[in-house]
Order: structure tokens, then sequence, then C-alpha cells
């Protein structure tokens, strides 16, 4: 399985893509309004960053992953699916992301 792989399974099974990135873009947008008017973003250079955000944090989870299952190349997807499953890590993932906090400390 690889990232983009990954990626269309946890969007397909679990509500944490879509929490994560209604969080990436509230913050996206509340940044947005502080800048000056000039300054500001449009809706297609959010939209990139929340991507950006997003690509970023499925590497960080699929890096996890690849450790925990011990995978290589060849690891089928049905490995992956049976260690995601087992381990509950789409209900680990999406409590995880709905508790996250985006933003400047």
């Amino acid at each position: 399985m690889n990232k983009s792989e990954l990626l269309e399974y946890i969007d397909r099974n679990s509500a944490a893509i879509t929490i994560f990135k209604d969080k990436v873009r509230t913050e996206q947008e509340a940044k947005n309004k502080k800048r000056q008017p000039a300054k500001r973003w449009n809706e297609a250079k959010i939209e990139r960053t929340v991507d950006k955000f997003t690509d970023d944090f499925i590497s960080n989870v699929y890096d996890k992953l690849y450790k925990g299952i011990k995978a290589t190349r060849n690891t089928s997807s049905q490995k992956w699916i049976e260690f995601i499953e087992t381990n509950e890590i789409l209900d680990s993932l999406e409590e995880s992301v709905s508790m996250m906090e985006i933003g400047e400390d």
C-alpha cells in the first residue's frame, strides 16, 4: 500500500481526513482574515495549503504504520488492512484528529 492508497482507504472508511482538512481550513481562514487586505490569500492558495498539511499528515501516519507493520515494498494491501483493523487504527486516528488543535501556540 502506498501513501495515496492509504489516504483513499482512510478517507473511505473514516471521517479522520475530513475532520483534519476542516480543522486546517478553519485555521488557515482565520489566519487569512488577520492578514492585510492586499496580502490575503485566495481560496486556491488556502486549499493548496490544506492539501500540503494533509499530505504531511498522511506521510506521518504512513511512516508510523509502515514501521508498525514492518512492511516492505511487497507487503500486500490486505496485510495493511488487517493491521489497521486489528489494531483499530482508524478509530484511534479519528479520535486523535477530533481532539487535535491546529494553530499557533
